[in-house]
């Protein structure tokens, strides 16, 4: 947590840093603004008003967002009228910084890269330079570090092209807090002493203090903290004498944290506590959760456990107020990306669409937005539970060593947890129909000869529609699980022929994927089984699409043999292989709870709710059954389980022919 919030502070500085060096400007925005404007009346240039827009458009972005935007489009207009391709390429760039100091960093990426495509055509190198930065930024504030860290080197290459010194410096440390990030502890150290070499012969204090700082947490994380306890003392040094409290308040928390892996409580209190003091002056939340966890660990070491059992119940309700702002966030910049996209959209079809086609793609937009929206707030709902439920067992571990000190907050967050698990069924239940109602109407639409351009978005918001009602109902499933509503049934079921429609199904979609699906039944087996083949399905309709999802070439086997029989009952294990990409080590006992994948490269390549695996296990569970599992990494899984089947109800065949 500490080395995210690092990277993104350092870079977002780094941002504004070299924007401005690279745009010649030295002064305070409002000021900077009237010598622009008078600038402006005074030029009979339109090449001159173009740079001028842009630079209008950067300053009003720390000041006035709907300005700033307003001055950037009179220069891209002006700048296509004469074709100014750079002066474009500069006013694009500014564009996308307003819409990324606001929040709106996915419509920010758009014009990065209309900047950029511009700047490639012209081989203009300070603005490949910078908009390449300004990408690294935006992908960050995304969490998507890969990326981030791409562009970043692409700006770092060209920096070295031009000779920049301090741009090199700057961009090395902006590589070395990635590096840290994804633990790549080599390179970051290897960047961090670049620049620390280079920022000494350029007796640039500032960038020696992001240096000493970034030093000292990889130091820390890589278990050495007399080092790490030299470097950011150092860089605390230089924000205190800068006065600049969020730098003090992050590397308080690297030398807290330091004392106490050394068990120095005494000194490691006074820095987590100075560090929780201006975090929260401040108003940073991650910051100042990241100290409410290190103080109640340190005083659970000092057994002061109600002071660490105060920390830790604001360390959750502060992470439930952190998680409630992501999600307010979350819905804010969707509606934003929507109203984006659907001005684009609504551009192109005024020039080739009549009005019908421009209300169906409206009606469309909205529903998904509405949808998302709804989906989100559930989601939030469901995470809220599972929050509560992971506090109330803290609490349980308290109410045992402190003799029930607790037990009206217990009482209190069982009545909470019954409230939003109630709240999660009657929403689910509640959302569902008018989700049925739409691909019902979507299904309609399909019927009704639709011109041959509206199938394809008819198409695609009947398989949006579709997928999200498969995670509704997956949702309510797992809500119904883990409150114990639901209850097995035992009748009778053919196994072969269950097993046979399952493998048509998952047939066709492994052929898609060039792997071969292979059954092998055992022989000794029934074809008649009593007990409830909808759970039972629902299973191997789990494991099996798992298998098939991360496996790119090779096989999928199910194979099913008794183990145990008896003339009333029987028991069966049920082995599902595959020669997929196969689960670390480290992430196979986690892949089993909710909404999780083994890795975020994982989710992005194959996506998921990472729901399947978890109910899957839930369903074992009342079955009286666990999925065991074997993977290794790049060469595939076995997931196994076994269950009991009546057969005492079945007739026999008595007949002689």
């Amino acid at each position: 947590m500490l080395v995210l919030n690092f990277s993104y502070w350092l870079m977002k500085k780094l941002l504004v840093h070299i924007l401005i060096a690279i745009m010649c400007y030295g002064y305070g925005h409002a000021e900077q603004t009237d010598s622009l404007k008078y600038k402006l009346q005074n030029t009979t240039s339109d090449t001159s008003r173009v740079n001028l827009f842009a630079k209008l458009g950067f300053e009003y972005a720390f000041i006035h967002l709907d300005s700033a935007r307003q001055y950037c489009k009179l220069a891209i207009q002006l700048a296509e009228e004469i074709d100014h391709k750079r002066g474009k390429a500069d006013a694009l760039n500014n564009l996308a910084i307003s819409y990324d100091i606001e929040g709106n960093h996915e419509v920010a990426v758009t014009y990065f890269l209309m900047a950029l495509d511009l700047y490639q055509i012209l081989r203009y190198k300070p603005g490949l330079a910078r908009v390449y930065n300004n990408c690294g930024m935006v992908y960050q504030s995304l969490t998507d570090t890969a990326k981030s860290l791409a562009y970043h080197k692409k700006s770092l290459q060209i920096e070295k092209e031009l000779g920049d010194s301090l741009g090199i410096s700057y961009s090395m440390i902006q590589v070395a807090a990635l590096q840290l990030q994804m633990q790549n502890y080599d390179q970051s150290l290897l960047h961090y002493t670049s620049a620390l070499e280079m920022l000494n012969a350029l007796n640039d204090e500032q960038g020696l203090a992001y240096t000493h700082w970034g030093l000292g947490e990889l130091y820390m994380y890589t278990n050495q903290p007399q080092l790490a306890m030299k470097h950011a003392q150092k860089a605390f040094l230089f924000f205190e004498s800068e006065e600049n409290k969020k730098g003090m308040s992050e590397t308080s928390i690297i030398i807290g944290k330091t004392h106490l892996l050394e068990q120095n409580l005494n000194p490691a209190e006074k820095y987590l506590l100075k560090a929780l003091d201006l975090s929260q002056e401040l108003g940073t939340q991650n910051v100042t959760l990241e100290c409410l966890l290190n103080l109640t660990n340190l005083y659970k070491s000092l057994n002061k456990y109600e002071v660490a059992l105060n920390y830790h119940e604001k360390y959750t309700a502060l992470q439930l107020v952190i998680r409630k702002n992501e999600m307010t966030s979350n819905i804010k910049e969707i509606e934003s990306k929507y109203d984006f996209e659907r001005q684009q959209q609504e551009i192109q079809l005024l020039n080739k669409e009549n009005l019908y086609q421009t209300v169906l793609r409206n009606i469309a937009i909205s529903v998904l937005l509405v949808i998302a929206i709804l989906l989100l707030l559930l989601y939030w709902a469901y995470l809220a539970k599972a929050k509560t439920m992971e506090a109330l067992k803290d609490k349980n571990i308290e109410i045992e060593r402190k003799n029930g000190i607790i037990e009206n907050e217990k009482k209190n967050a069982l009545a909470a947890a019954k409230a939003k698990a109630d709240f999660l069924s009657v929403m689910s239940h509640e959302i569902r129909t008018p989700m049925n109602v739409v691909i019902g109407a979507i299904h309609l639409l399909l019927e009704d000869n639709p011109k041959p351009h509206q199938i394809d978005n008819l198409n695609m918001l009947k398989f949006s529609a579709e997928n999200l009602l498969t995670l509704l109902n997956d949702i309510l499933d797992l809500n119904k699980l883990e409150s114990g509503k639901l209850k097995l049934e035992s009748t009778p079921f053919d196994l072969n022929l269950l097993v046979k429609s399952m493998s048509e199904g998952f047939g066709k979609e492994a052929i898609k994927k060039g792997i071969e699906l292979k059954l092998n039944i055992s022989s000794d087996i029934p074809n008649q089984l009593i007990g409830d083949p909808g759970r039972l399905s629902q299973v191997l309709n789990n494991l099996l699409s798992n298998s098939i999802k991360f496996t790119d070439k090779g096989t999928v086997t199910l194979t099913i043999k008794s183990v145990k029989k008896s003339r009333k009952k029987i028991r069966l294990k049920f082995v599902i292989e595959d020669t997929g990409i196969g689960i670390a080590p480290d992430k196979q006992q986690i892949i089993f709870d909710n909404f999780i994948q083994a890795d975020s490269d994982t989710t992005r390549k194959y996506s998921g709710t990472g729901l399947g695996l978890s109910i899957a296990k839930h369903i074992l569970k009342l079955f009286e059954s666990e999925i065991k599992l074997k993977s290794e990494l790049g060469k595939g899984s076995r997931f196994s389980f076994r269950m009991n089947f009546r057969t005492d109800l079945i007739p026999e065949n008595n007949y002689i022919s």
